[in-house]
């Protein structure tokens, strides 16, 4: 049995760590939630240490992880008298978004002539994985296929997102936070708010709205595509 005590110290050492190592040397493969993944991965691998065992020794982390994702509303709290003129923008954007994002998937598990259940696993990518659970469940996905992409999907935009905005010439705090957090929701939003308090707001909008709008808009939208 692994003390649960050290592997929360542990984890938490490594992040601040590599959080501190980011800092100095500034490249998207430094990556703290990256670099954390892989070093974990492979002393896991190495000690032959079971994940199931792993993950219950980790458990008191994810209280203080819902209550990190409850706080990413704060930076959509200290600049709502700016965001709440531009509500419309972000709802359209939002709505584009996450309209772009189920039809190239369907699009290309069509082209690949992937199996509908993995089709509808993949139709709503853009939001936090409670939601999309729910989601690929009621559209008749695999759940656990879901979730490992919707997080794949989040830490690809977590670690990329602000250099690839930069690479298209994107560097409106406003507009990088808007695409972040309709892309990439949390993970992209945490990594907004570390990028500018600006970016973190409306990343914060963003990803709230893009959820709402996942929710009323994908089922129907993604039944409509499937009987074309």
């Amino acid at each position: 049995m692994i003390n649960s005590l050290l592997v929360v110290i542990l984890i938490c050492c490594l992040f601040f760590a590599f959080r501190g190592l980011s800092r100095i040397k500034l490249s998207p493969l430094l990556n703290p939630l990256l670099l954390c993944i892989a070093l974990i991965s492979t002393l896991l691998l190495v000690l032959d240490v079971d994940y199931q065992t792993f993950f219950i020794a980790a458990k008191p982390l994810h209280f203080f992880l819902e209550i990190a994702v409850v706080a990413l509303a704060y930076p959509l709290y200290l600049q709502f008298h700016d965001i709440k003129f531009y509500f419309l923008h972000i709802l359209v954007c939002s709505f584009i978004g996450v309209t772009s994002a189920t039809l190239l998937a369907f699009t290309l598990c069509e082209v690949f002539s992937v199996h509908e259940q993995l089709s509808a696993s993949l139709a709503a990518l853009s939001v936090t994985t409670p939601i999309t659970i729910l989601i690929s469940a009621e559209l008749g996905g695999i759940n656990a296929i879901a979730a490992v992409m919707v997080i794949l999907v989040g830490m690809f935009g977590g670690i990329f997102g602000i250099s690839l905005l930069r690479l298209l010439n994107i560097t409106h705090p406003k507009v990088m936070g808007i695409a972040l957090g309709v892309s990439c929701h949390a993970i992209g939003t945490a990594s907004a708010i570390e990028y500018h308090p600006t970016a973190g707001a409306y990343a914060s909008a963003a990803m709230t709205i893009s959820a709402v709008t996942t929710a009323v808009w994908v089922p129907p939208f993604y039944t409509w595509l499937s009987v074309l």
